[in-house]
């Protein structure tokens, strides 16, 4: 089998051979050349790739080509071994010495063809020594200037791109500068952003900095915009121009034009994922919710797998207690669990967009544009920056302190992040790499802060306010596999509307209920139209459903669109398909009237809900079903006791209960007592699967607080008994 191998790999260069001595460019013969390497690459034979390119130098040492392309491909398979263990290492070693060797003959033997500039200066880059990532640059100017000569688009692209990116280091390097960064005698101190005075100030005056036409930067800045919009000029194909020119512009918060330049290449390529993602992270900063999230949609369809796990992970989100619990399921379960991450984290569903997921989104792509170091594969979001920053966001104020010239040696710049008095981070930047770190103590800060805070979203600037809604949920079966909900929701439609300037406006009410794995079993949706002077504070909205046996989220939701305040309560329903004795939950209310003498289920009554809240001296009403009694003599035959008993016991003085309504035979009840009281009466009813009882209670002068109310029912005819719990507010 080993003899196979030169066979195939002669015959591959074979032609790649034939057609360098057919057309002598230098552009197509290192484009055959990688292209036959590539495919034996893709056939997992990355040792015949090897020998074929020796072979291919061997027999014409003359051409730059074959050593540009043995280059190249060693290069290549160097940034893909794995850096462990001594032999690894020193085979990673010998491909990066080949690497330099056939880039650096390559140039020597033709030392004005640009591809081979761009090359050399690139690998020059991955270096760890800045004496050779300086002589980088020089490469780059003198292959643009070669390539602007022949008048070679795609090589002024190129390289235009690379001298782009020399300037943006520069940029990067001078950037945030002001008068912090030269008063402050030592970064370690926060001192100074605790005064709120000081930060105050800078914060309010960002902008001012922001518009100005002198800024820290500002010339590096320029010529970096200038080398990138040329490299997209002249080759509007180029992901790398285009990914460096928005990264350019969105650093600067140019969202206007990084959407131009972002729609401008989805004209020409609309299947690519990053185009799509300018869009969106575009559209969100202009406050374009639904473009915003049709753009990411759109993106994370056309992603790959790899790009769709690097960019699309809630573990950036979450605690990571929560991230290694979540590693230990399966896929297809981590995939549900993601999904509904951001059901839940979704402020309210009743807006058409998830703004939480949006700025995320956002987040993550200028993470990867702006903290991402090529030359040594480091993803943005993955760096100390990068993680700070899709956790909490952009931060508010940053200040770079510029390297202490009477500290020997120090050439480190410290970048400053400050979120709060008390939430800073401190960067240790090394300067012309753009790779940051957090110091010691900001390391363990954000380790406190992942397990605590794992995410804020406070500088959503126009995020929804989300108020609270009390909710009562209550259940009653409906037959074997389903059962019936009510829900009464109390509507904090006062501080909704509060100082909004308008003397009618909308309301939009929703209930939606969903599955564990995000599908949809029930929504009702009420548009209503209010006169705010004349609208109760809190008003009340109650809904009736039935739903299949299971569990399920819930969530009610309110929303003023004018003044964008929202309320919402969730929580889950368990839906148990039950049989057999047992009683429904307890529906305490305002008032419950039976809607025909007749009525024979918790269904046949109009209810006016308090949510298990009333008024001090106000009667409330209490109603229940029972079912699968004992029948006897076509009778059922039972007995009830209603207990009210304080949650804090000890209170001072004796309290009444008394049934002033209801049931005939129970009404004028009464009992006292001081943190209890019961009521029992007996029924006899013709005998039927379900049976139906409510009683008014009124509690006279009991003290305000919390009771607890619990309803047992005994069959006379089995002995057996039940019990169901609920709960009352006594307010004032």
């Amino acid at each position: 089998m080993r003899g196979l191998v030169p066979i195939r790999a002669s015959a591959a260069f074979g032609v790649a051979l034939a057609v360098m001595s057919a057309a002598p460019t230098h552009a197509q013969e290192r484009r055959d050349l990688l292209l036959a390497a590539d495919s034996l690459l893709g056939q997992g034979d990355s040792a015949a790739a090897r020998l074929a390119l020796a072979d291919a130098v061997k027999a014409a040492p003359t051409s730059a080509a074959a050593w540009n392309a043995r280059g190249v491909l060693a290069w290549r398979m160097a940034r893909a071994e794995d850096r462990v263990g001594y032999m690894k290492r020193v085979a990673n070693d010998t491909l990066l010495r080949i690497a330099d060797s056939s880039l650096s003959r390559a140039v020597k033997l033709a030392p004005d063809e640009p591809r081979y500039l761009v090359d050399l200066g690139r690998f020059d880059l991955t270096s760890n020594s800045a004496s050779t990532r300086g002589r980088a640059s020089d490469l780059f100017e003198h292959a643009l200037l070669i390539a602007r000569k022949r008048n070679d688009s795609l090589a002024i692209a190129s390289a235009s791109d690379e001298m782009g990116m020399t300037w943006w280091r520069h940029y990067v390097d001078r950037a945030d500068k002001s008068i912090y960064s030269y008063i402050i005698k030592n970064e370690h101190d926060r001192s100074f952003a605790r005064d709120p005075r000081s930060i105050a100030y800078f914060v309010d005056n960002e902008m001012i900095r922001t518009a100005s036409q002198d800024w820290s930067g500002q010339v590096e800045y320029l010529k970096a915009s200038e080398y990138f919009n040329d490299a997209v000029v002249f080759d509007p194909d180029d992901i790398s121009a285009f990914r460096h020119q928005i990264m350019l512009l969105a650093d600067r918060k140019r969202w206007i034009e990084v959407q131009h330049a972002s729609l401008l290449r989805l004209s020409a390529h609309p299947k690519d994922p990053w185009a799509w993602l300018g869009v969106g992270m575009s559209a969100h900063r202009l406050r374009d919710p639904a473009g915003a999230e049709a753009a990411f949609d759109s993106a994370i369809k056309m992603m790959t797998p790899s790009m769709r796990a690097t960019l699309d992970r809630i573990t950036r989100v979450i605690s990571p207690k929560d991230s290694a619990a979540l590693s230990r399921l399966p896929q297809e379960d981590q995939d549900e669990d993601a999904k509904m991450y951001w059901v839940l984290a979704d402020p309210l569903w009743t807006t058409p967009d998830n703004e939480d997921r949006n700025e995320y989104l956002s987040r993550v792509v200028f993470a990867e544009l702006r903290y991402s170091v090529e030359e040594f594969h480091i993803h943005g979001a993955d760096t100390d920056r990068g993680e700070v920053y899709v956790r909490y966001g952009p931060p508010p104020a940053v200040i770079a302190f510029p390297p202490d010239p009477k500290k020997q040696g120090e050439t480190h710049t410290y970048v400053l992040w400050w979120y709060t008095q008390d939430e800073t981070f401190l960067f240790k930047e090394l300067p012309t790499y753009s790779i940051a770190n957090l110091e010691p103590d900001d390391k363990r800060e954000l380790q406190r802060l992942r397990d605590t805070i794992p995410v804020s979203y406070t500088n959503v600037g126009d995020r929804v306010m989300v108020d609270s809604i009390h909710v009562q949920l209550v259940r009653f079966r409906a037959g074997e596999d389903s059962g019936d909900v009510f829900v009464a929701a109390a509507l904090p439609v006062g501080r909704m509307i509060e100082q909004v300037d308008l003397a009618r406006g909308a309301v939009d009410v929703s209930i939606s209920a969903l599955t564990w794995h995000g599908v949809p079993v029930f929504r009702r949706n009420i548009h209503e139209d209010l006169n705010f002077a004349t609208a109760d504070p809190v008003e009340v909205r109650a809904w009736r459903t039935r739903l299949h046996a299971g569990s399920f989220l819930y969530r009610v939701e309110a929303l003023q669109p004018d003044a964008r305040r929202g309320a919402r309560a969730a929580s889950r329903i368990d839906v148990v398909g039950q049989t057999g004795f047992g009683l429904s939950d307890l529906l305490v209310a305002d008032q419950v009237t039976p809607r025909t003498a007749s009525s024979a289920r918790w269904s046949d009554f109009l209810i006016a809900p308090n949510l298990g809240a009333t008024k001090k001296g106000h009667p409330f009403a209490l109603l229940w079903e029972t079912y699968g009694l004992t029948p006897a003599n076509g009778n059922d035959k039972y007995r009830v006791t209603v207990t009210v008993q304080r949650q804090q016991k000890g209170g001072f003085g004796d309290f009444v209960a008394k049934i002033v309504g209801g049931i005939s035979g129970a009404v004028g009840l009464s009992a006292s007592g001081q943190d209890r009281v019961s009521l029992t009466f007996p029924r006899e009813v013709p005998a039927s699967p379900v049976g139906v009882d409510f009683v008014t209670l009124d509690l006279g002068q009991a003290p305000p607080g919390h009771y607890i109310i619990s309803v047992d029912v005994t069959d006379l005819v089995s002995n057996v008994t039940t019990r169901q719990l609920s709960s009352v507010l006594v307010y004032e």
